[in-house]
């Protein structure tokens, strides 16, 4: 039983760590009558539709686990509301072979975040750039597509809670 206890404190502690809290609260830039957020618009000039939604849903989970945000799906009843602005996502090539196929690539997410207040839309915070790279081989595309945006709202909410 002892060895149990210990084993659930160190799972604890490891999750604090990680940035992870438990109910309301934790260190945040937005003051508390700010807490309750809600995705404003994500502004994507690329052509990759699913980015948008997948922006969405990290988002929401990242800042709910994180428990330093109160998340709302309708804007009506948020205190603040966030907008990312996509600058950039790319796969530029950085090993061909001998016939130009690619070989190695590398994809790149870069973008920033604003908060704007609801009540009279003025801005409570901004987040600056942002940038994230994920090096893949062919045919791993999709994985590094999930894994450079899994990666760039990891470093949002770390900005958003002063943890980084």
């Amino acid at each position: 039983m002892p060895l149990l206890r210990y084993t659930s404190i160190l799972l604890l502690l490891a999750l604090a760590g990680c940035g992870y809290s438990f109910g309301e609260g934790g260190n945040s830039v937005l003051k508390p009558q700010f807490r309750t957020l809600a995705v404003g618009e994500i502004e994507n000039p690329t052509t990759l539709s699913w980015l948008e939604p997948r922006l969405r849903k990290l988002l929401r989970d990242e800042l709910h686990n994180r428990g330093t945000i109160t998340w709302v799906d309708d804007t009506a009843k948020a205190d603040a509301l966030i907008t990312i602005i996509i600058d950039r996502y790319y796969r530029p090539t950085a090993v061909a072979d001998k016939d130009d196929r690619t070989r190695l690539s590398t994809a790149i997410f870069r973008f920033d975040a604003v908060i704007r207040s609801t009540t009279d839309e003025s801005e409570l915070w901004r987040s600056g750039e942002i940038e994230e790279s994920w090096p893949f081989d062919y045919g791993n595309g999709e994985k590094a597509d999930m894994e450079v945006t899994r990666r760039g709202i990891q470093r949002l909410a770390d900005r958003m809670t002063q943890d980084y």
